[in-house]
């Protein structure tokens, strides 16, 4: 029975973590570049969209598969292990 609190536990922990890394995510999408300054006064400019993009990708699939395991546990039928066990 503990089992099933802490995989309650830790799948509610990581669909709040994933909900905050969208937001973080979202916000990344919104800068057109960001600059980096090398020590000898050169200056980097790069594009963050292309690895924004990646992350969102990554983010919402995990989201999806971790709300659906989650929702599958708590949904699902009780066996007849279960209600021995009680």
């Amino acid at each position: 029975m503990i089992e099933k609190e802490i995989i309650y536990f830790f799948s509610v922990f990581l669909i709040l973590f994933n909900l905050v890394s969208l937001y973080f995510i979202v916000d990344l999408l919104s800068y057109d570049e960001i600059m980096g300054y090398f020590s000898n006064g050169e200056i980097k400019s790069d594009s963050p969209r292309y690895v924004a993009f990646i992350l969102l990708v990554g983010c919402t699939s995990n989201l999806l598969f971790v709300s659906v395991s989650l929702m599958a546990r708590i949904l699902s039928k009780p066996t007849i292990e279960d209600l021995e066990s009680k």
